[in-house]
């Protein structure tokens, strides 16, 4: 008998262990960015709680074809709240988890390129894809987030503009 009910025991501990874990959804997901947007002071409290409850609108979308309904599948999205000066931010989806790629500061910036570069090679997209993520999160920056007010890269009006000179 108390064999018995030490294997009940030891079962119960392994099934409460081995929960399944909530399946990552937009939904799910543009609440868990919202929540990062507010801790960025993009937000303030009462814009997130209009975000959460679906009364305004939030910009998730994947980056090359649009999704943003249906099944979160693996890759890469841009989001972003509805309003001028707001920074631009992407987010890796992978098996049920996500990675926010913070792209306000250049050390953010560097670091969104590592994760991309990783998960790339992970998934095993071509270069050509790889290369076009990359440059999506370098304009990102340089013309959202870098100068906000200005809303584009102020090197292209100050700064080296063309190839001719370069070696």
């Amino acid at each position: 008998m108390k064999n018995i009910f030490i294997y009940l025991v030891l079962l119960f501990s392994i099934s409460c262990k081995s929960q399944v874990v909530d399946k990552l959804t937009f939904d799910s997901l543009k609440i868990e960015l919202i929540n990062f947007l507010s801790s960025k002071n993009e937000l303030d409290k009462s814009k997130a709680e209009k975000l959460k409850k679906g009364e305004n609108s939030f910009n998730l979308n994947g980056i090359f074809n649009n999704r943003h309904e249906g099944e979160l599948i693996n890759g890469l999205y841009s989001f972003s709240i509805f309003s001028s000066h707001s920074k631009g931010y992407f987010v890796i989806v992978e098996n049920n988890s996500f990675i926010i790629l913070d792209l306000s500061s250049r050390e953010g910036l560097d670091k969104g390129i590592k994760d991309v570069l990783d998960f790339s090679e992970r998934s095993k997209y071509c270069v050509g894809i790889t290369r076009e993520i990359v440059a999506r999160l370098v304009t990102v920056y340089y013309n959202k987030n870098k100068y906000p007010l200005a809303g584009f890269d102020l090197n292209c009006e100050k700064g080296i503009i063309n190839t001719d000179d370069l070696p």
